[in-house]
């Protein structure tokens, strides 16, 4: 394995492991809330903030997660029908196709983060922009795994 496929990898498994801890982290403050609400009457202010950031960060570097691994869904029927230079060149226009929208999420990402910099959660002092550099940090992430990609394909093996 190259080095570079190694670090992806790690980095790969270390994103893994974040979305796993923040939507653990999410299902708790859910169920926190679910019970305190139902079983004492009572309502923490601070929770609604928590599980929008928590549940950000948890999609988009979900998402990063699930296109490195090749496990997103993906429609592949034709595409399989195809013989090996065939598929490298589809794969390779839509990998490309895929790098400029990769960096209007980061450019525009970018944007609502820096904006929501300036509006703070509802009941606590901290920047809902915050929860929002999710987005450009997954695009960077996206970016990488699809350059990536691109220099398998070039080289002739065919990956998910």
């Amino acid at each position: 394995m190259k080095p570079i496929q190694r670090i992806l990898n790690g980095t790969a498994t270390i994103l893994e492991w974040i979305v796993a801890m923040t939507f653990f982290a999410l299902f708790a403050v859910t169920l926190l809330n679910i019970g305190l609400r139902n079983l004492g009457g009572v309502a923490l202010l601070w929770i609604p903030g928590f599980i929008r950031l928590m549940f950000v960060w948890t999609v988009f570097l979900g998402i990063a997660a699930v296109f490195r691994r090749g496990d997103h869904l993906v429609v592949d029927v034709l595409l399989n029908r195809f013989v090996a230079r065939a598929k490298t060149l589809v794969l390779t226009v839509i990998h490309l196709s895929l790098l400029p929208f990769f960096g209007v999420l980061f450019h525009f990402g970018l944007q609502v983060a820096e904006v929501r910099m300036r509006i703070p959660f509802d009941t606590w002092d901290f920047p809902t922009g915050w929860a929002y550099m999710a987005v450009p940090v997954s695009a960077v992430f996206l970016l990488v795994f699809t350059l990536e990609r691109l220099v398998i394909l070039w080289r002739g093996e065919l990956t998910k």
